[in-house]
């Protein structure tokens, strides 16, 4: 099998759903035409990657795996009739990519045009995908979805069928266009969700869209119009100073425990610049010993890096004085969320902050108290923005919180310009 089939209208080739995932993933036949135009469809085999030959297109022939002959046959079969297919078209219409998803239904699932279409509704679709992508989320760690973006997903289609039931709209991949995606964004609007949260919503719509689209369930492409898009908004990302931080690890919450719990576990997120998924649990396996140094080890649950933090002396009083010595126990995220706040309340973290949002469609403009924006992840903003402040190297603090670029930590860390301008003021070339 050749490496991409080429015709003078496109390329076809052959790559996987998942290449890096430890179990069988789905073989994709990708075609590209014009410019930076492409289709991808299920060819309804899967391999396991170890057993792909990517240079080549094929199975490996390997005596273990059973139906490679017949895969790779028909693998090289429908790139030959896809391309033969599309050589017959006129111009105009080998860029139509309805028409060569019918194609490629035609000839991998064998639907032809003049019969019905795959009767998988919507709704059965976005359920299956949901379930399967949530137990994928719960096995497998190279597939990167973590169970937060599977609820948010369920919280999709739960409002859609919301959507369904009042406006009786009947919903199916042949009705989503732009009059229903204005009527769903006004739907929400009157149920006062926020804009950005609208624009999660129809991201993940056109995400599940997308892959049915690519699995040849779904030929109405109307989804893809400009207008069509996922609107959002700046929010008032917040963080907290040196001395808020000094205030909330000297407050005294002996008498509510539930603060004081969620207020440690936020000083340990602060001192270790970690992701809340993996300040939040840690445990006694995860304290290591170099050169005489206690560090934390974590492997960060979004990136699969593995960092080591220095134990900052206040977090080695807190796990001495409250936990025998060990990291706090889990606590819920919700409740870490709602019990900072009460904990910042009471070390009078009241800095004024003026919030500007859309919500229920009307712009809205409040002025609030700073403990009540402090959640678990200002903890991860807060250490990266005081420690640049403070004039760590910023390849350290990377290296700590497991940014990936300078470019995406600048956008990151929440630093005036004036802080800035302070902190260049300190710098060598402003002090010869």
């Amino acid at each position: 099998m050749n490496k991409a089939i080429q015709s003078t209208s496109g390329t076809v080739k052959y790559i996987l759903r998942h290449p890096k995932i430890k179990e069988e993933t789905a073989i994709i036949l990708d075609y590209s035409y014009g410019r930076n135009n492409r289709i991808r469809f299920a060819t309804g085999y899967k391999v396991h990657p170890k057993n792909w030959d990517e240079s080549n297109q094929r199975i490996r022939a390997l005596s273990t795996i059973k139906n490679r002959e017949k895969v790779n046959s028909d693998l090289l079969d429908f790139s030959f009739q896809f391309t033969k297919a599309v050589s017959n078209l006129e111009e105009v219409e080998r860029q139509n990519k309805t028409i060569l998803k019918s194609l490629l239904l035609k000839i991998i699932r064998k639907v032809d045009e003049k019969e019905e279409k795959p009767n998988t509704t919507f709704f059965e679709f976005a359920d299956d995908y949901i379930e399967k992508r949530e137990n994928q989320a719960k096995n497998i760690q190279s597939v990167k979805l973590s169970p937060i973006t599977v609820r948010s997903y369920k919280q999709t289609v739960n409002r859609l069928r919301d959507f369904n039931k009042k406006v009786k709209y009947n919903l199916d991949f042949d009705n989503i266009d732009l009059k229903f995606y204005y009527s769903f964004v006004q739907h929400l609007e009157e149920n006062n969700y926020s804009v950005n949260t609208i624009g999660k919503h129809i991201k993940n719509l056109t995400t599940l869209l997308n892959r049915a689209t690519e699995d040849g369930l779904n030929s109405n492409l109307k989804y893809r119009h400009r207008e069509f898009k996922a609107l959002s908004e700046d929010t008032v990302s917040i963080y907290l100073t040196e001395s808020d931080i000094d205030a909330l690890y000297k407050v005294d919450l002996s008498k509510t425990k539930d603060w004081e719990l969620a207020r440690d576990i936020f000083l340990i997120g602060y001192y270790t610049g970690q992701r809340v998924s993996d300040y939040n649990g840690i445990t006694k396996n995860q304290i290591k010993t170099f050169n005489g140094k206690r560090v934390f080890e974590f492997k960060q649950q979004k990136t699969n890096k593995v960092v080591y933090v220095p134990i900052h002396p206040r977090v080695e009083a807190i796990m001495k004085d409250r936990y025998n010595g060990l990291p706090p126990r889990i606590l819920n995220d919700p409740d870490i969320n709602e019990y900072i706040k009460e904990a910042g309340r009471k070390a009078e973290i009241n800095e004024q902050i003026t919030v500007k949002k859309t919500s229920g469609g009307k712009k809205i403009t409040e002025t609030v108290s700073k403990h009540t924006l402090i959640v678990s992840h200002t903890a991860r903003r807060s250490f990266c923005t005081n420690a640049y402040l403070s004039k760590m190297p910023t390849v350290d603090i990377m290296a700590i919180s497991g940014h990936s670029t300078e470019r995406e930590f600048y956008k990151y860390i929440k630093v005036t310009p004036q802080e800035r301008a302070v902190k260049i003021a300190d710098s060598a070339f402003f002090n010869k």
